[in-house]
């Protein structure tokens, strides 16, 4: 069966049903990558999505969401970020960003590589480990934005993730509305904004907290 990528004009107008606002040269980027994992979908299982439109509204468009949520720049970590997502759909939106796209499945990461080979995206470094071992081998507090839509948001996970972030730095969370709400009443190691429910769900929502500064004594 043929793979059917939809035409540019078609890709912006499932933008535009979001707020979002993309140029022709980043729809183009769009296109080419959707098209990759279209492809690459049929034998590596890398979204339980299948029609090209679900894909760019609940992968891309809701990961591009973010941006309307704050202002993003710097060192960006995104952690079980499978085929792309939310991190690689923000390199697209944000291209001065420096992403770090931690997965821990090889094969995946074989896909993200093809894709950035056909993007020719620079800045983007792809890593295969798992976090909690890729974790404590890092240097601390050196990440900007720290994202994650796949990973479950335990308190050891948000903890590990604490110590990657600067101070003042930004940690995204791609939940559910209930969980979002536990997490702000429980970790107080981050300001936390009001959760932003993503359009056309009921029960899906971005979690953006800011890391609090030490007090100095």
């Amino acid at each position: 069966m043929a793979i059917i990528v939809p035409e540019l004009d078609s890709l912006a107008g499932e933008f535009t049903d979001y707020g979002l606002t993309l140029t022709s040269a980043q729809l183009a980027q769009v296109r080419t990558y959707l098209a990759l994992l279209l492809r690459w979908n049929r034998r590596l299982n890398l979204t339980a999505l299948r029609q090209p439109q679900a894909i760019v509204r609940q992968l891309f468009a809701e990961s591009i969401y973010l941006t309307r949520l704050g202002s993003f720049q710097g060192r960006l970590l995104d952690v079980g970020t499978g085929a792309g997502f939310p991190g690689l759909a923000l390199k697209l939106a944000l291209p001065a960003l420096d992403v770090t796209l931690l997965e821990a499945s090889r094969r995946k990461c074989t896909f993200l590589k093809e894709v950035l080979r056909s993007l020719q995206l620079p800045h983007v470094t792809v890593v295969a480990d798992r976090f909690e071992a890729w974790a404590a081998a890092q240097a601390k507090q050196t990440f900007d934005v720290v994202t994650t839509r796949a990973l479950a948001l335990t308190p050891k996970f948000l903890a590990l993730v604490e110590t990657l972030l600067r101070e003042r730095a930004m940690l995204a969370l791609y939940t559910t509305v209930s969980a979002a709400a536990a997490i702000s009443e429980s970790v107080t190691a981050f300001t936390w904004s009001a959760p932003a429910l993503l359009p056309h769900t009921r029960a899906r929502a971005i979690l953006v907290g800011t890391k609090m500064a030490k007090c100095s004594t």
